[in-house]
């Protein structure tokens, strides 16, 4: 036992006044998340009873509204807030690389139900073994 005193020192010693913990952050940051989850769902509620837009036209204010609480859990809860500049920038820099690759997939996803490749006729036989049909 005196082994793992001597690498981890106690934080507290026996007398010593406890010091009240700094809990005012956490709760800064659950309102924020609650106001915003408010919005969030209060306008969808709304929307089901008055049908002021179409479904469609509520996705990108709820996808802001999503990337506005995952900001706050991350750089709150998981303490990206108070990394070093440069961590920060290449967490965000490889985060917007992961979202426009993401664009890029549905992008292509949609434009591979519209553009039908041809194979060339001698393809056939190769194209049939793999399980793609005849063309």
């Amino acid at each position: 036992m005196e082994l793992l005193a001597s690498y981890h020192p106690p934080l507290y010693k026996e007398g010593q006044a406890i010091e009240k913990p700094n809990t005012k952050w956490i709760w800064r940051v659950f309102w924020i998340l609650l106001a915003l989850t408010i919005v969030e769902v209060g306008t969808a509620y709304a929307n089901y009873l008055y049908h002021f837009t179409d479904k469609n036209n509520l996705k990108i204010p709820f996808i802001i509204l999503t990337i506005a609480k995952a900001y706050f859990i991350v750089f709150s809860f998981m303490h990206l807030g108070h990394e070093r500049k440069n961590f920060k920038m290449n967490f965000i820099v490889v985060l917007i690389f992961i979202l426009y690759f993401i664009l890029l997939m549905m992008i292509e996803g949609y434009y591979q139900k519209t553009i039908h490749v041809h194979t060339p006729e001698f393809m056939h036989g190769i194209n049939h073994l793999l399980g793609g049909g005849h063309h």
